[in-house]
Order: structure tokens, then sequence, then C-alpha cells
């Protein structure tokens, strides 16, 4: 089925309620009939079947998906909802737009998809009577529904109810006067997740008679805004996409807030001491003539709460603050509109406005002011306030008025004023702001800086150590070395560097005398001369018992030497082994070993000594030679150098 009407009151969930019998469900429009239901479980409507023109089914309320050769704005066939009840009126002829068919349509190729919706509303094609409504005391959700007020409120959440209401519609009445598509007075929370309210089309001479879409009379209860909603007005006087007409919280997250086309048409109103809190979500006021088709009219002693949101004045004021109310807006943006004086928030009395971390800017309209204190109201802003060509940044009329900047005050080229105000103070003083004058009204202007700007001034890490500037507020922290310290040629402060290294600098840090290396090389013991050394220290200075000089064979005569024949035999009278020199049992095993472990053992010092003699001048393969203005090193061995380098150098090893 599509197209479903109640047939008594009852439950959603019985039978008996409907007429066919038939529960109602997806794509399927359905009709209170005069009756009331009350929900008893979670609905979905959502809609997904799409008709051809021709063969629209009257009474259903359609989407339209493609326009074709099809003129969906012909009123013999479809019409604005709930209009049937008076004057027909016509959509316009495009995608997205609603409608409700009066009959099946022509014959064309335009395509519509069938909205799931709640209404309560007459519809005499289909003989449907006035009146009736749909009921939620218990936390049951609504998925996909289009729901519109008749001569009754259509949707009522009453008692503790928390519900969802998922991708629905909410449209305030088309034809009577004082009624809601979704009236709230639950204790309960009723989040609506991606809903679009939109105020009706009948106006109203007061908010209690407005074509309201939403309104809340709870004192406890919260309706919560979320994930990309949208809240219009309507496009006549009082049809206001919501209402908190309490003591109850609104909360608005991600979403949009626009105001209506026709004056007193606010996205939404807090016209009791509710409080309405909007997070993230983009503000703009509507079309109407007056300063009153706002995002946000705040009329009473409410609490009206923005945080990171963007505010703009449009063709009208994007929040109102007509009473005593108050306005807390933080990291924010606030900017005037294209049309005369279209704030993008006015204090319009003797509330409160807070714009922390918050800019205010003019709008292209004349006086489309960012911030207007009309009144004596109270002004607190710690944001850069920034004016254009057309308008203030803010601006306070009143001698009587309260008004505290801290931030930069940007003026226009032309020198119209960041702030225009009888008076007005500065506190707290601001930090790394400025004060922005115009010098040639079109062009040129002056910057003037707090003393801990760095906009005008060198960082710390760039000015020589020790230096005080920016009135005192800055020292600064840069060690600039001396141009002797430099290498010659290389900039430094406001010269050049002097300093030089040359070869005499090179050889007094390593300890040479002289200019020639190959001189102080060849000074060294050759191989020969080192081999010579070895033995003759081995057989004079090392002869005690145990020593190589001690176990060899010495002549006693003064030849000192051991003649061998050609036979190899020693041309000697050898009568015994000198005792405890050279034993038989040697000769026995391995002289040759003997002879070469006890003389490498005796001279491993005298040989380490020499290495690192190789070594220390560079002459070992593999073991390069470091030399620095203050130390020698290869490999394990490092020598320091010290002295003044022209006089005295001292060369030892650490």
């Amino acid at each position: 089925m599509a197209v479903i009407k109640a047939a008594a009151s009852g439950n959603w969930s019985a039978s008996g309620t409907w007429t066919g019998g038939v529960v109602p469900s997806l794509n399927d429009t359905v009709y209170a009939n005069g009756f009331t239901v009350a929900l008893d479980q979670a609905i979905d409507l959502t809609g997904s079947t799409v008709d051809t023109s021709g063969s629209f089914i009257a009474g259903q309320i359609y989407m339209v998906v493609s326009v074709g050769t099809t003129n969906f704005a012909l009123t013999a066939n479809c019409i604005a909802p709930g209009t049937n009840a008076g004057t027909a009126v016509a959509i316009t002829s495009a995608v997205g737009q609603i409608f409700q068919a009066v009959n099946a349509g022509t014959a064309t190729t335009g395509t519509a998809r069938r909205m799931g919706a709640l209404l309560n509303y007459v519809n005499t094609p289909i003989t449907v009577a006035t009146g009736g409504s749909f009921t939620l005391a218990a936390s049951y959700n609504i998925t996909g529904a289009y729901i519109q007020a008749g001569s009754a409120n259509c949707l009522t959440v009453s008692a503790a109810a928390s519900s969802t209401l998922a991708g629905c519609h909410a449209t305030g009445s088309a034809f009577t006067l004082s009624t809601r598509a979704i009236a709230f007075s639950s204790s309960g929370t009723l989040t609506l997740d991606g809903i679009v309210a939109t105020g009706g089309r009948v106006a109203g001479s007061t908010v209690a008679t407005g074509a309201i879409a939403i309104e809340s009379t709870s004192t406890t209860g919260t309706i919560a805004f979320t994930n990309a909603s949208t809240l219009t007005g309507g496009g006549v006087e009082r049809a206001y996409g919501l209402n908190n007409n309490s003591s109850g919280s609104i909360t608005i997250a991600s979403s949009s807030l626009a105001g209506g086309l026709s004056n007193n048409a606010s996205a939404v109103l807090n016209s009791s001491t509710g409080s309405i809190s909007v997070n993230s979500s983009a503000l703009v006021a509507g079309g109407g003539a007056s300063s009153t088709s706002n995002a946000i009219l705040n009329a009473s002693v409410g609490t009206i709460t923005l945080i990171g949101c963007t505010v703009n004045g449009s063709s009208s004021t994007g929040i109102l603050n007509s009473s005593t109310g108050t306005i807390t807006v933080t990291s924010s943006t606030v900017t005037g509109g294209s049309s005369t004086s279209a704030f993008g928030l006015n204090n319009a009395s003797t509330g409160t406005v807070t714009a922390t971390s918050t800019t205010l800017t003019g709008g292209s309209g004349t006086t489309a002011t960012g911030l207007n204190n009309a009144s004596t109201g109270t002004i607190v802003s710690t944001g850069d306030i920034t004016a254009t060509n057309s308008a203030n940044g803010l601006a306070s009329a009143s001698t009587a008025a309260s008004v505290k900047v801290s931030g930069s005050l940007i003026g226009s080229a032309n020198g119209t004023a960041a702030v225009y105000a009888i008076k007005f103070l500065i506190d707290p003083t601001p930090s790394i702001a400025k004060i922005r004058q115009a010098k040639n009204g079109s062009t040129t202007y002056s910057d003037f800086f707090t003393a801990d700007n760095s906009l005008g001034q060198a960082a710390i890490t760039d000015v020589r150590f020790g230096t005080v500037y920016a009135s005192g507020a800055l020292t600064g922290v840069a060690y600039i070395p001396s141009a002797s310290s430099v290498g010659f040629g290389v900039p430094v402060d406001a010269t050049t560097g002097t300093a030089t290294l040359t070869a005499a600098d090179v050889r007094a840090a390593i300890g040479l005398t002289t200019a020639n290396l190959d001189t102080q090389l060849s000074d060294l013991p050759t191989a020969s001369e080192n081999a010579d050394a070895v033995w003759d220290e081995a057989t004079s200075g090392h002869t005690t018992s145990g020593t190589y000089g001690g176990r060899i064979v010495r002549s006693i005569n003064s030849n000192n030497e051991l003649q061998l024949t050609g036979s190899h035999h020693a041309a000697a009278d050898i009568h015994e082994f000198q005792a405890a020199v050279i034993e038989s049992v040697a000769f026995a095993t391995s002289a040759v070993t003997l002879f070469t472990s006890a003389m490498r053992t005796e001279i491993t010092p005298e040989l380490d000594e020499i290495g690192e003699i190789h070594a220390i001048h560079g002459l070992k393969s593999g073991s390069a030679l470091t030399v620095t203005p203050s130390s020698r090193a290869a490999g394990a061995i490092s020598q320091s150098i010290t002295g003044d380098g022209t006089t005295t150098t001292t060369v030892t090893r650490t």
C-alpha cells in the first residue's frame, strides 16, 4: 500500500487501528484521519519507490527525482503539502521539491520518490478527515517520516520518552494557526538525527499562533539536533523552525540554521528561560525585510551559547538578542550581511553578549556591523575586530553601555573604524595584537603593535645576546662570534671573518719545528739501525739468568765471535755448555723454537714502542694520523698539544 488512513484510535501495531487492517510500513503516507494513534513500536516509513507522472498516488507525499517533460507546478496535479485544505499552492518544478499528489498526474516523463509521512490534515481527494494526532509516550524511534501539522499538533512526544527521529522532515502547518508538526513536552531526550525542520505557510500574529515546525514546552527535557540537521524559518511571519518555549534545553551540533523569507521568521526562537547550545554549525539570516528574520532570536531571558560556529547577517540579522538574555560566542566568526543594518549579531536591549576568541567583521551592507550594541547592554569581546569600507566590526551607540574589547582592531582602507563607540575599554591588555588605521583613505595604512607582538619585530634568536628591544619586552639570545674567530672572508655580524690557517700553524700544532716534514722523517732510524739496536740490547743489556742474552752461546775471548766451518761445525773448542744457558734437552725438541720464543718475549716492549713511533708519524698503512690544533691521534695513540702556538708548543701523550 502507499496511502493509509487510521480507522480508529489505538496503538500503531494493532491492525484494527487501520483501514483495511494493514499496519503502515515503508513508503506509506499515513493520515491520522481524526483519530489518535499511539506509537507502541519503532516505525520506519522511509520511501524508496519511484513513480512516473501519470501513475502518482493521490494523497501520497513525494519528492521530485527528475523533471523530464512534467510540469510539477500545475496545482491540478501537484500541490505544496497541506495546502489542499485552503488555497492550493504550487511548488517549483525542480528536483528535490516535496509535493502532495492530487491525482495520478499527467502522463509525462517526470519522476518522483514516495515519502513516508505522518499527517493530520484534511485531504478531499481521498476523503480524509482533519484532526487527530500521533502520540509518542515511550521510547520508540521513527525513521524516514515527513511530519506536518494540520488542525492539531501532528506528533506529540510526552512523558519520559527518549526517542530518535532519523532522516525525517518536520514542517509547520500550511493552513491552521497554533499547531505544531512536533510538540515536545517529555522529560527525556528527543534526538533529531539529520532532520529538516521548516516553518509553515500560514502567518501568525504572535508566537503562539505561528506555524511552528517544532516546539518544546518541556521544563527538564532536551531536544538534540545532530548529523547535519537543517532548521529554516518559513515564508510568513512567526513561522519558526523551532521554538524553545520553556526552561528546557536545546542542543544543535554540526547543523545549518537559516532565517526564513519573511519578517519574524527565525529558524530558532528561544522565547522563554531555556538554553540553546549550538556547536560547529553555520547560522545565516534570512531574506526578511526587517532585522527579525534571524538564524536565532533570543526573545527573553534565556541563554544562547555558540562554539565553533559561523554567523552571517545576509539580508537580515544573524543572531538577535532582543531582551535581557545572555549570548556567549566562543571560537567563532560573526560577520555582518549584505543589506543595510544586516548585523551579524545584534544586542538590541540590556542583554549581555560575550564573544571569546571570536572574530567580529563588518559586512558589505551599509552599517552591517559584525556586532551591534543598540542599547545599554554589555559587550565583552576577546578576539580580532575588523571593519569593512561599509561597516564597523563592532558598534555601540549608548554612553551607558559597557563595552570591553581585547584583540587586534583592524580599520578598513577608507578609514572606517574597527570599533565605533562613544566609549569603550581595552581590557584585558591584548597579547600579540595590533591596531590598523588608514592613511590615505584608499590603499595605505599604519599598524601599531603591542610590545609583545612579533609581527613587526625580529625574533629573539636573530638578535645579539643581551640586546633589549621592543620597548623592553624582548631580549636577544643569539651569540655572535668575533671576526677573528671566523674563517677569512666568511660574513659575520656586520663584517667578515679574519681568521687564517697557515702551514706554520699546523706544524706548531703537531710539534714540528721546521718547515720540511721530509727532514723530520729522515731523522728516524732505519730498519737496519733498529735491528742492530735490538740485537745489541738483547746481548748486552739483557744477559741475566733467564733472559735471551743469558741463554745464547757467547764467546769469552776478546774476539766475541763464534765461527762456523764450511761443514757447519763450530771452529772452537767447546768443553761444556754453560750452566743454565743452553741445555741439551732444548736441542732435542726444538732449539729454534726456544730461541724464537724467548727472543720475542724479551723484546716485546721495544717492538711495541717501535710500532707506536711508526704509527704516530703516519707511516703505518691503514692507520691514518689525525692532527688538529690541539691533538694528534693515530689508532690507540693520542697526544695533546698545548701552548700559544708561537713561542712554546708542548706535545704530551695522553
